[in-house]
């Protein structure tokens, strides 16, 4: 499932960038202290005005975000991603814990702008609201059937006990489900 809409389209062009050393190098001072003075040079330090800070290495590619919590990781995505890969991008969104957003980019590396963690919220929120009823009432807001078939079962030759299983692949390795051992299917003993 696509809609159409990319990240460019979340996008914000209301940011910074600085280029900076590895972590702590240029503010020695700044090791997450609470009585550390906010330096504006500093790119370790929460940014006090609202804006995104998009620190850049050497070589100009993106190496951490400064936001109103201070320097966090970065998480830098294509403007081309199609905003419903990204909200249901496992990986994505857990890379996203600590971070205040996204660095977004084109050309692989040149940064054209950031969509705040905020944003995001309020799209995933508006996701989730409207994708249920756009794929019908037998499926969830992400797309999965709410109608569940019945399970296969599956009984194991070695202790006679049902297995049942949301779906079976044959030729792949199963554990039985009533004891330790691998579960061996009656078509695999020549039966049927």
């Amino acid at each position: 499932m696509t809609s159409g809409r990319t990240v460019s389209d979340l996008m914000s062009t209301d940011f910074d960038t600085a280029h900076t050393e590895p972590t702590g190098a240029d503010c020695p001072d700044c090791p997450e202290r609470p009585d550390h003075p906010d330096r504006p040079d500093c790119t370790g330090c929460p940014d006090r005005t609202g804006r995104l800070v998009v620190l850049l290495d050497g070589a100009g590619i993106p190496h951490g975000l400064t936001g109103p919590d201070g320097r966090g990781p970065v998480v830098v995505v294509s403007a081309r991603l199609d905003i419903v890969v990204l909200l249901t991008s496992v990986d994505i969104l857990d890379a996203l814990d600590g971070t205040a957003g996204l660095v977004v980019v084109r050309a692989g590396t040149a940064v054209v702008g950031v969509v705040p963690v905020d944003a995001l919220r309020e799209e995933a929120v508006r996701f989730l609201e409207t994708a249920g009823a756009q794929l019908g009432v037998d499926s969830d807001p992400l797309g999965r059937p709410t109608d569940f078939p019945d399970p296969v079962r599956i009984t194991c030759t070695d202790c006679g006990e049902e297995n049942e299983f949301e779906y079976y692949v044959q030729g792949k390795a199963y554990t039985c489900q009533k004891g330790p051992h691998r579960l061996v299917p009656l078509s695999r003993r020549g039966g049927t």
